[in-house]
């Protein structure tokens, strides 16, 4: 059955909860580490809710209500989140707190905020949702292991709507774990940033096709396993198999894909598998680098099905968004809204994670509905 995304919205290093980015995005400062633009809470939040709240938590309670404001469906069946590593600066907290007082007389309000399922938690308290609530933790697959949740509770009947999110704070002190560990921070490499983004799930048609324009339609998904041993690029053909299956069960090859929204990020190891799945399965396809406006988080993957989703609704992917791969040279201050050299009724979100774990998430127009 058709899942329509009704409803989305994001805080992350472009201008929060609008679509400006589209046509006059920011450019990534010339740092490795790149912060969240964060809206007014005061303005979005009660004083009281808010002051208990660490920035993850009022970020994800901000597009959620944000996104649930723009569906118009009043509420939701099921709560999924997707986080890597959950409230960071709430866990360092506690655990500065920890080492200060011999781990004696501690507060409780870090701890409970530090968990990875604090997000979800709160959403559900906030929305007065009473139904399924689950959060995932897989990496740079959290949003997307999230996601096919939400679709599997959709398909099975279990759910008609569903709110999903992603989450990740990347604090000073975490990021430099991250540049430690490999992550982040190579040479050519786009910075590291975070990413909260919230979409409302339905398959309650009769309310959705209300709105003139054009709605965004989950048509389908997959993930799955690759050998942690091995060439990379060798990977690719696995990855295009499940491809070919998934486009196969729709009756559509990969000549019918507009475009595809690649997790490039310029790090050559890492961008080994998807560089080898498009030079062997979509060479021909336009493709979109999302991670050069979004920059690169353990839930980057989440500003990259928003971005699928805004491009679908406008029916067109401006000229600026579409590269043969990564374009550090993209002129930020150059209005391409007018610019439609590619169509956007159906596109694929591409991610991986570290070349072991995989997804494909396949996104078509309403008025191209499979």
């Amino acid at each position: 059955m058709p899942i329509y995304l009704c409803g989305a919205a994001q805080i992350s290093a472009q201008q929060p909860l609008t679509d400006a980015w589209l046509t006059a995005p920011e450019a990534l400062p010339e740092s490795t580490l790149v912060r969240a633009i964060d809206p007014p809470f005061r303005s979005l939040l009660p004083a009281a809710e808010s002051r208990r709240m660490g920035v993850a938590l009022k970020r994800m309670a901000v597009v959620a209500d944000s996104a649930m404001a723009e569906a118009g469906l009043g509420e939701t069946d099921a709560i999924v989140v997707g986080t890597g590593m959950g409230c960071v600066e709430s866990t360092e907290h506690f655990l500065d707190a920890l080492c200060r007082q011999g781990e004696r007389l501690l507060g409780p309000t870090h701890f409970m905020q530090s968990t990875h399922n604090t997000p979800a938690s709160l959403l559900a308290r906030r929305l007065h949702c009473h139904g399924y609530n689950a959060t995932f933790s897989h990496e740079q697959v959290s949003f997307d292991q999230a996601l096919y949740d939400a679709f599997l509770l959709m398909q099975t009947a279990r759910a008609a709507t569903v709110l999903c999110g992603g989450i990740e704070e990347v604090t000073p002190t975490f990021h430099i774990l991250l540049r430690r560990m490999g992550y982040v921070g190579h040479a050519a490499q786009v910075a590291c940033s975070e990413a909260a983004a919230a979409f409302v799930l339905t398959t309650q048609a009769d309310k959705v096709m209300q709105a003139a324009a054009p709605r965004a339609i989950l048509a389908d998904m997959c993930m799955g396993h690759l050998p942690p041993t091995g060439d990379t690029a060798a990977k690719a053909p696995v990855v295009g198999h499940a491809l070919d299956a998934m486009l196969g069960r729709h009756g559509l090859t990969v000549s019918d894909i507009d475009a595809v929204l690649v997790p490039n990020n310029g790090y050559a190891a890492y961008d080994a598998l998807p560089d080898s799945l498009l030079a062997q399965h979509l060479p021909h396809v336009p493709q979109v680098a999302y991670k050069r406006l979004f920059g690169e988080c353990f839930c980057a993957s989440a500003l990259g099905l928003y971005m699928a989703q805004r491009l679908i609704e406008r029916g067109h992917i401006p000229t600026a968004l579409v590269s043969g791969g990564m374009d550090h040279n993209m002129d930020c201050s150059k209005d391409y809204g007018q610019n439609s050299a590619v169509a956007a009724r159906r596109l694929l979100l591409v991610n991986h994670s570290m070349a072991t774990d995989f997804s494909l998430i396949l996104l078509t127009s309403s008025s191209h509905a499979l």
